[in-house]
């Protein structure tokens, strides 16, 4: 029994590093769409900038490239929604696994628990079992 017990116990050690890993995959994908995110608002805060700059252009030169800039902006903002997006459903992805590896722990940690209580009986039965305590003096007086 006691062997199982160790081996339930290294198995939840194992399930707790597994959530730990899974934790922080899900906390640095969650980062990562923050990060992209905050980079989207920065660029269209950009693209509207350049564009009232566009605007004041006097020259046509310069007005085409301030408004070709802003057309690229405006790309890069679009290109930039489909990073955010596929970041969204890996930080998805991540906290799905993090849920899994939580149940997987709190499942092991009852296993845990349970053998542990087994053992505990079964220590104490055998404990229980066994003939009551005589004091010396009442042995060496039986010889």
């Amino acid at each position: 029994m006691r062997k199982m017990l160790a081996s339930r116990r290294r198995m939840l050690d194992m399930r707790e590093t597994q959530l730990r890993i899974a934790t922080g995959d899900s906390a640095a994908a969650h980062g990562s769409e923050a990060s992209l995110e905050q980079k989207r608002e920065q660029l269209k805060a950009l693209a509207v900038h350049m564009h009232k700059a566009g605007e004041r252009c006097r020259e046509g030169r310069t007005l085409h490239s301030q408004l070709e800039l802003v057309d690229r902006l405006r790309r890069a903002e679009d290109s930039i929604d489909g990073a955010i997006d596929q970041a969204r459903q890996k930080t998805a992805q991540m906290e799905r696994q993090r849920i899994a590896a939580y149940r997987k722990r709190e499942m092991a940690d009852q296993l845990v628990e349970r053998a542990a209580a087994t053992v505990d009986a079964q220590t104490e039965r055998k404990i229980g079992e066994q003939p009551p305590a005589r004091p010396r003096r009442m042995m060496e007086r039986a010889r």
